[in-house]
C-alpha cells in the first residue's frame, strides 16, 4: 500500500498519463470533418473569397472558428490545414488545463488531487473527441479557464486587460458566455473599491477591447432583422408563443428541442461520466448536478469557489436559456464538478487517499474506453 501511496503521489506519473491522453487526442487529426465543422469550412472558404456567407447570403454563426479555420487553408492540400488547425486546438486545450491547474493550486489543494480532478477532467466522456476537433470546444475551454485564473489574480491593469479581453473571446466564441458579464461588473466594483484612482483606465480599456464585440452584434443585428442566415442561433426566440419559455423548459430538459434530435439540459449531465452515446436520464442527472451546487456552497466562504461557484451557477443558467444545450457544454465546467464532488467527500473522509485511489480506478475503466474508442477510430481510417 505504501509502494501504491508513493506512486500516485510522482508527479511523473501524472506527466506520463496526461501524454497519453494527448497521444489519443492525436485521432482527431485523421478523422473528417462532419457537423457543425462542416458549417463551419463553408463560411471558411467563403471568408478567402471576401464574403463571410454560408452559401448565398450573409451568416451569423460565431466568427472565431470560421476564421481560424480560413488561417489555416491550405486549399492544395484541405487535410493538412484541418490537421494544423486541430493540433492549434489541441495546444489550446493544454493551455486551458494549465490555467485550471494554476486556479486550484490558490485553492491550496494537495497536488495529487489537482492531478486526480484534472485527469478525471480530460478522460471524461466526450472531452478527448470534442475538445481536439474543430468545434469551438477548445477555445471555450481556454478562454473560460483564462477568464476565472486572472479574475482570482491580483487585480491590476495587467491582469484586467487580460480578463476582460478573454471574457470578449469568449462571447464572441459561445454567446451565451455573455452570462458572466455579471462577474466582470463584480469585478469593476471591486476594484472601484480598490484602486479609484486608475479606474478611468478601466472603463477606457473595456471600450476599446468591446468594441468589436459591438460591430460583430450591430452585424448580428441587421443580418437577423432581414431573417438573411441560413442557420441562426437566434431562430428559437422568434417562435410564435412564448419563445423564452420554451427554450427554459427545453433547456431543462422537460422537453425535446425542435432544433435538436434528442432531449438535452439536466437529463445530458449523467453523459459526462457515463460513455454511453445519447444517455439520458433525469432523476440520476438532477442528483449528481445538486450534489454540483452542495458541494461549492459547502465552501463558499474560500473566495476562489465562491468565485467558481457564481460561473457555474451563471453558465448553467446561460444553458437553461439557449433550449438547446449539448452535453458537450457541460465539458468546460469538468473540473469545478469534480472539485464539487471532492469537496462532498472531504466532508465525511479527512484522508484523500481513498478519493485518490477510487478516482484512479475510475480513471482506469474512462482510459480504456478512450483505448477502445481510439482502435475503432483506426479500424475505421484503415
Amino acid at each position: 500500500m505504501n509502494q501504491l501511496q508513493k506512486l500516485l503521489e510522482s508527479k511523473r506519473l501524472y506527466y506520463i498519463l496526461f501524454g497519453i491522453l494527448i497521444l489519443l487526442s492525436l485521432r482527431n487529426l485523421f478523422l473528417p470533418l462532419q457537423g457543425d465543422e462542416l458549417t463551419y469550412n463553408k463560411i471558411a472558404q467563403n471568408i478567402l473569397e471576401g464574403k463571410y456567407y454560408q452559401t448565398k447570403n450573409p451568416s451569423s454563426v460565431i466568427p472565431i472558428v470560421p476564421f481560424l479555420m480560413a488561417f489555416f487553408s491550405t486549399p492544395k492540400i484541405p487535410l493538412l490545414g484541418f490537421a494544423l488547425h486541430k493540433l492549434f486546438h489541441i495546444s489550446l486545450c493544454i493551455l486551458g488545463i494549465r490555467f485550471a491547474f494554476l486556479t486550484f493550486k490558490k485553492l491550496n489543494l494537495e497536488p495529487t488531487i489537482t492531478y486526480t480532478l484534472l485527469l478525471l477532467t480530460c478522460v471524461s466522456s466526450g472531452f478527448l473527441s470534442f475538445l481536439p476537433s474543430l468545434y469551438p470546444e477548445a477555445i471555450v475551454f481556454v478562454t473560460f479557464w483564462g477568464f476565472i485564473y486572472y479574475l482570482n489574480s491580483e487585480k491590476n491593469l495587467s491582469n484586467f486587460k487580460r480578463l476582460f479581453a478573454l471574457f470578449i473571446l469568449l462571447v464572441f466564441t459561445r454567446y451565451v458566455y455573455a452570462v458572466l458579464g455579471l462577474m466582470v461588473l463584480l469585478y469593476y466594483y471591486s476594484y472601484f473599491q480598490q484602486d479609484r484612482k486608475n479606474f478611468g483606465k478601466i472603463i477606457l480599456y473595456s471600450i476599446i477591447i468591446t468594441t468589436p464585440l459591438l460591430f460583430w452584434f450591430k452585424y448580428v443585428y441587421n443580418i437577423e432583422s432581414q431573417n438573411l442566415s441560413e442557420i441562426s442561433y437566434f431562430s428559437r426566440y422568434k417562435m410564435d408563443e412564448n419563445p423564452l419559455w420554451y427554450n427554459i423548459k427545453c433547456g431543462l430538459g422537460l422537453e425535446q428541442h425542435y432544433q435538436v434530435n434528442r432531449v438535452n439540459g439536466i437529463p445530458a449531465f449523467i453523459s459526462l461520466f457515463i460513455p454511453v452515446t445519447g444517455i439520458r436520464n433525469f432523476a440520476i442527472s438532477l442528483v449528481l448536478l445538486l450534489a454540483v451546487f452542495f458541494g461549492l456552497y459547502k465552501n463558499w466562504k474560500n473566495p476562489i469557489t465562491k468565485q467558481l461557484s457564481i460561473a457555474f451557477g451563471l453558465v448553467f443558467l446561460g444553458f437553461v436559456l439557449a433550449g438547446t444545450g449539448f452535453s458537450r457544454y457541460w465539458l468546460v465546467l469538468l473540473p469545478i464538478i469534480y472539485l464539487s464532488f471532492y469537496y462532498i467527500y472531504t466532508l465525511f473522509i479527512k484522508n484523500g487517499n481513498y478519493f485518490i485511489y477510487a478516482s484512479n480506478l475510475f480513471f482506469i475503466v474512462l482510459l480504456l474506453n478512450e483505448f477502445r474508442i481510439t482502435l475503432l477510430l483506426i479500424k475505421k481510417i484503415i
